[in-house]
């Protein structure tokens, strides 16, 4: 029997990192749903989930499996107020994503 050797991958933790942020940028809708999201934070503070649903073709229950992805990796930031979820990007992460893919 063969057995392999633990294979010890350099920077592990920036792989992981730019893993994680690239699975969830993996999918066109989502890369809209950042574009989309930080073009609007630039003008006013958060945007609406229902704003979403206007914006895209796309039912809500779709749009949250997407959004979810972007959250679940800190992307999108959450604030709950009434009935309703308020997104923003979280640029230091981004900024942190885009630096970390040069250094690769």
């Amino acid at each position: 029997m063969h057995i392999r050797k633990t294979v010890n991958i350099e920077q592990a933790e920036l792989a992981t990192f730019i893993a994680k942020i690239s699975d969830a940028l993996s999918h066109p809708v989502r890369v809209a749903l950042v574009h989309y999201v930080r073009q609007k934070n630039e003008v006013r503070n958060d945007v609406c989930n229902k704003d979403l649903v206007a914006h895209f073709p796309y039912s809500q229950s779709s749009l949250s499996q997407h959004v979810k992805k972007l959250k679940d990796c800190g992307l999108f930031q959450v604030a709950y107020k009434n009935k309703f979820s308020f997104y923003s990007v979280d640029e230091e992460l981004l900024e942190k994503y885009l630096q970390s893919i040069k250094e690769l």
